[in-house]
């Protein structure tokens, strides 16, 4: 039985920290090839804070370009971008899976506006518009953006060849870029982490598409997990 292997579509660093945290004993023997569909660039030097009470943050790409929190108030999409907030010095307020959850949040306990949503280019959600529609003011500034990049030539070959393939999918535009660039899929199992991630490449022939169970880096990373100690198994 071929041995699997794992292509992870993240920017870099963000693919090299899943890596890390995935049990050793079933990574091993699997070849991991990183071929970023996107790279995070800064688009301008942060943001003035001072007119706001509190900002929105939906990646730790906007944590790591908004500078230091020195206790400021910050609302959360994922437990990684709480965790990056609070290592770089935010009051995390709250803390959600989604962001309809935590618009829903963010209603509920009534939040002193303004609020800003440090953001990137390309977002989703309307996070701002439909708080300020229920009356908490929110405006968006773009501190970076997510420029797609090309499968590599390691990349499509993995995808050309008969073993298995394993394809975390974490974003619709990724997914939508790996649509678009992959030439030839043989044995593909793809996990996306949310339906509308998995409507994207559900018209593909993939021999095999999860959705994970909760839209989080955790979750991921156990149907990750999952399908590599399967194929042990054979």
């Amino acid at each position: 039985m071929d041995s699997p292997s794992l292509l992870l579509t993240r920017p870099q660093a963000s693919a090299e920290a899943l890596v890390a945290r995935l049990d050793p004993a079933l990574v091993r023997g699997v070849e991991v090839c990183i071929s970023p569909l996107m790279e995070i660039r800064p688009c301008r030097s942060g943001a003035n804070l001072a007119d706001y009470r509190g900002v929105i943050f939906t990646s730790a790409n906007g944590v790591a370009f908004a500078g230091l929190g020195q206790g400021r108030r910050a609302y959360c999409v994922g437990a990684g971008t709480a965790r990056a907030a609070t290592d770089q010095g935010w009051h995390v307020m709250q803390v959600a899976q989604d962001a309809d959850a935590l618009v829903a949040a963010i209603c509920d306990t009534g939040a002193q506006a303004p609020l800003l949503h440090l953001s990137g280019t390309h977002r989703r959600g309307n996070i701002a518009e439909r708080l300020t529609q229920a009356g908490i003011k929110t405006e968006t500034a773009a501190l970076y953006d997510q420029v797609l990049l090309p499968l590599s030539d390691r990349a499509q070959a993995l995808l050309k060849g008969e073993a298995t393939v394993i394809l975390p999918l974490f974003s619709p535009r990724t997914a939508g870029q790996f649509a678009d660039q992959a030439a030839e899929l043989r044995n593909v199992r793809a996990i996306a982490i949310s339906p509308a991630v998995a409507d994207t490449v559900r018209h593909l022939n993939l021999k095999q598409l999860l959705i994970a169970q909760a839209p989080t880096g955790d979750a991921m990373r156990q149907d990750i997990e999952m399908l590599l100690h399967a194929h042990s198994l054979g």
